[in-house]
């Protein structure tokens, strides 16, 4: 059974990481060896960017800044990436770089961005309207006691979440959009459906 690269991305809000743990156990219960990752990474990088992106003055940090620090933990996440489908683990990603291109950087931009990195074989952006978005998120700090993150915020999400929806357009990659304003049930069906097309035209 072939190893795969999947991406689970979107705005904040829209249930990827459950997802990508329920795809998870779904394909370790196959026999599946699975490698779950996520951006920002727990590197250097990636955890100065998560410091930064809960202060006060993350608004003044330049757009420049944020690409690059995005783009560093990004490199680095590639080796970790690569040694894990060399050794025929399927990666699972919450988060990856189609975040960066949405949240970061101008359509005419992205496909000269992308040249340097590794293509998954899929990737779920799971859209959900704003509002829910930001209960959802509302919820998760009410639980965590966390800080919000910088970009969690409104105005930021819907510009955002309407650059999620062009990915498809502007890029030659194997990119879903899944409703994910339903049940976790009724997304993870439309997921496991896509990943079990992709595993069995593998094989054949």
């Amino acid at each position: 059974m072939k190893h795969l690269f999947i991406v689970l991305d979107g705005i904040d809000g829209n249930g990827k990481t459950t997802q990508a743990l329920l795809l998870q156990k779904y394909l370790e219960k196959k026999g599946i060896k699975v490698f779950h990752t996520s951006e920002p990474t727990e590197g250097q990088h990636g955890k100065m960017i998560d410091d930064l992106l809960r202060q006060k003055l993350a608004g003044r940090i330049k757009k420049e800044k944020w690409i690059e620090l995005f783009t560093q933990d990004s490199k680095e996440h590639q080796r970790k990436i690569q040694d894990n489908l060399n050794s025929e683990i399927t990666v699972i990603c919450d988060r990856y770089i189609y975040s960066t291109l949405t949240y970061q950087l101008e359509e005419k931009d992205w496909q000269s961005y992308i040249s340097g990195f590794i293509k998954p074989d899929i990737i779920f952006i799971l859209d959900v309207p704003i509002k829910i978005a930001i209960e959802r998120i509302k919820q998760k700090y009410n639980k965590t006691r966390e800080k919000k993150s910088y970009f969690e915020k409104q105005g930021v999400l819907t510009k955002v979440r309407k650059q999620f929806l062009k990915l498809p357009t502007f890029l030659d990659h194997n990119i879903k959009i899944i409703d994910s304003n339903r049940s976790e049930k009724e997304i993870f069906k439309d997921i496991k459906k896509e990943i079990d097309l992709l595993m069995n035209s593998s094989e054949s």
